[in-house]
């Protein structure tokens, strides 16, 4: 008499060593379905007034951008342009000389590298280009943009700062520094 695959398993690890695969079976499937599900970036709503959230990869400069691994509700990723301040640009250029901190652009870019670890809570006041304008808080709920006023490694910009949210957020005194900036 032959013995079909079940019944050959069986007698050859027993009932045990079935259930036990069979759990581990189960546990891998379980841990595969989770992670693929982890791994698909969060849909987000970014429209004026809503809040997300925002899990930082990369950060451009000062100001932002700040990219994030959540997609928006067109399917794009999130990209975060700090409300209400300016910022060196990479190569120390100031668009605005009203708006130019003393901060290099080199040092505006790591102090927000340093202060926006994580997952970020941001407050979208509507697209800016092709990212979205928003105030960001870190996990300590710290307000980023308040904090790289107080670094004075950016400055308050008032026209994007209408309500007044960043007019405490005075700088630190900076050392003196001698040389061209």
């Amino acid at each position: 008499m032959a013995l079909n695959g079940w019944t050959r398993l069986r007698t050859r690890v027993g009932i045990g060593g079935v259930a036990i695969a069979g759990i581990i079976a189960a546990a891998l499937l379980f841990i595969l379905v989770n992670v693929v599900h982890e791994a698909a970036p969060a849909q987000v709503n970014t429209a004026r007034g809503k809040q997300f959230p925002c899990t930082v990869l990369n950060v451009f400069d000062g100001d932002g951008p700040i990219a994030c691994s959540e997609k928006d509700q067109e399917g794009k990723q999130v990209v975060v342009r700090l409300r209400g301040i300016e910022a060196r640009e990479q190569d120390n250029k100031c668009p605005r000389a009203d708006l130019c901190p003393a901060a290099s652009g080199e040092e505006a870019k790591a102090a927000l590298t340093r202060l926006a670890v994580g997952r970020l809570q941001c407050t979208s006041f509507g697209p800016s280009y092709t990212r979205v304008n928003a105030s960001c808080l870190t996990p300590t709920g710290a307000d980023l943009s308040c904090e790289m006023v107080r670094t004075g490694t950016a400055v308050r910009w008032p026209e994007y700062d209408p309500e007044g949210r960043l007019k405490h957020c005075l700088p630190a005194a900076r050392p003196a520094t001698s040389g061209a900036r």
